[in-house]
């Protein structure tokens, strides 16, 4: 305090001495003694004025200066009351705040079910929970607007709100926050709602809003956000675009990843098999997903072997055939990473197996057999022991019947029927040789030469050099030959000529120009 202030307080004490006092006037003093229920005051008048303990000031002491309002005279003793002081006083302060919008300050004095009480420099005000912020306490400093301002009998009824004073906070927080913010920076936020078909809001620092769209979640297909998070997740983000209203910032979940196609470069090879997911299906093949973002197209006819296609989302192996990052082509196959079914049939069915098949065509001297799992092929050579007649002679389109597995040749099951039954060169070996004399029926006669058949079902050729008119012979007349070459489950070679001796043959060989070394291996042949 100055010392002109002191003095001005001690001529006003002086001449107040003589003064009389009205009621309902300010009247200044100091505190000169409390006691449990009163607090006395000096105020220069004949005896000293009286206050209710309750209404003194927080802090107030002896020795203290305090103002007061006359209220009334009790038994000639002055009796002040500091609290209709404040009323007054404040109440022009608070009435222009209330009318202008302007926030207020205090502190929480008492904590009630659904509102606080607030100390405003001695007043008590409500500030009802529904206006204010969470977890308050006692003697924490509230700043509030005025939402209701009434005097009566009672004394004044002063309602706060806090909810001002929030958004004015929040807004001074947000704009410090954009304020550092740039596009390119990586924030985390939580998660505050997730809409399918725009996207997901994240809530940063918990007062800026960002936005993250559907499209910015991926560089693949999966745009549906219930795959990438839940509400109430923290998800890390790039800041793609800052608008200048600043109500929402624009974010990239698929930035923060890079471009796939450039990791595909150093992961990627071809030849090499990798493990992807099928993400759409059309009527040339299927796309597959290997990378986050990387596709890759498995035409159709590389899908599978029984031309089966897969579902959508479906987890698939695949074969890379072609790869160009540039051009970000990826030619994949499903087939080539699959097991080939027509080893896996003969695993099942090994060399010997008995099969049941269906004729489904013929494809020159072959035909082609339904095997279920796979297709088996039979040749003509492999229908019969004997001389095979035409593949469409033996076997009928739609003929369901027993084959023998011989083995693989390419994609196809190589089958035989000769094979289900004994094989009658091992017999005619066994039995025969070269030099021998038979007797044996015409079958056919040709112009190289005759067949001869064998009891054992086996047919002989009569080469036409081998006999000396062949005109002399018809289908059906038994005839004696000799065996001259044998080829075991192949050809027998017939002669229907006289054997002749060593001399001649060597005689008839020197004037033809032989060797002797050939005519020594002709003679053995034969």
């Amino acid at each position: 305090m100055g010392e002109l202030e002191k003095f001005e307080n001690l001529l006003e004490t002086r001449l107040s001495i003589n003064k009389t006092l009205k009621k309902g006037e300010v009247v200044r003093g100091r505190i000169v003694k409390i006691d449990e229920r009163t607090v006395y005051i000096d105020i220069g008048y004949k005896v000293e004025a009286i206050m209710p303990k309750e209404e003194l000031p927080e802090g107030a002491k002896e020795g203290d200066e305090i103002k007061g309002v006359l209220i009334k005279f009790s038994k000639g003793i002055p009796v002040l009351s500091f609290r209709r002081y404040l009323n007054e006083r404040l109440y022009g302060f608070l009435k222009s705040a209330y009318e202008k919008g302007k926030l207020v300050e205090g502190r929480i004095e008492e904590i009630l079910e659904n509102e606080y009480i607030v100390n405003i420099s001695g007043l008590k005000a409500i500030l009802p929970k529904s206006e204010a912020r969470q977890g308050l306490r006692k003697n924490i400093r509230v700043i509030a607007k005025i939402i209701e301002l009434s005097a009566s009998k009672s004394g004044l009824r002063i309602v706060l709100s806090e909810k001002d004073f929030i958004e004015q906070r929040r807004k001074r927080r947000k704009e410090r926050i954009l304020a550092k913010l740039k596009v390119g920076d990586v924030i985390d936020g939580k998660v505050i709602k997730i809409d399918p078909e725009k996207g997901i809001t994240l809530l940063v620092k918990n007062i800026l809003r960002a936005f993250l769209p559907k499209e910015e979640l991926s560089w693949g297909r999966d745009k549906n956000p219930y795959n990438y998070t839940e509400v109430g997740e923290r998800l890390k983000v790039k800041v793609k675009r800052i608008p200048k209203d600043g109500e929402f910032i624009f974010v990239s979940l698929r930035e923060l990843k890079g471009n796939p196609w450039e990791k595909a470069k150093e992961s990627i090879n071809k030849g090499q098999i990798l493990s992807g997911r099928v993400v759409d299906i059309t009527d040339k093949g299927v796309f597959v997903e290997v990378l986050e973002g990387v596709e890759g197209f498995v035409p159709k006819d590389e899908v599978g072997y029984d031309n089966t296609m897969p579902n959508r989302w479906d987890k698939v192996n695949v074969k890379v055939l072609e790869f160009d990052p540039e051009q970000r082509r990826l030619i994949l196959s499903i087939k080539r990473t699959l097991p080939k079914p027509w080893e896996e049939y003969l695993k099942k069915h090994p060399v010997g197996s008995r099969v049941k098949g269906k004729v489904e065509r013929f494809e020159g001297a072959s035909a082609i057999i339904d095997l279920g799992e796979v297709k088996g092929i039979i040749h003509r050579s492999d229908l019969s022991w004997f001389k095979p007649g035409r593949v469409e002679e033996v076997l009928k389109i739609g003929e369901e019947r027993e084959f023998a597995v011989l083995g693989l040749e390419g994609k196809y099951v190589k089958l035989g029927i000769k094979q289900l039954q004994e094989n009658p060169w091992e017999t005619f070996v066994k039995k025969y040789k070269v030099g021998d004399k038979v007797k044996l029926k015409v079958t056919s006669i040709h112009p190289f030469g005759a067949f001869l058949e064998f009891p054992e079902g086996l047919e002989g050729l009569l080469p036409l050099s081998e006999i000396d008119d062949i005109k002399n012979i018809k289908v059906g007349d038994e005839i004696e030959v000799r065996i001259i070459d044998i080829i075991p489950n192949s050809k027998i070679t017939l002669s229907a000529k006289e054997e002749k001796k060593n001399e001649e043959i060597i005689n008839e060989g020197s004037e033809s120009g032989f060797t002797l070394g050939e005519l020594l291996k002709r003679k053995m042949k034969l």
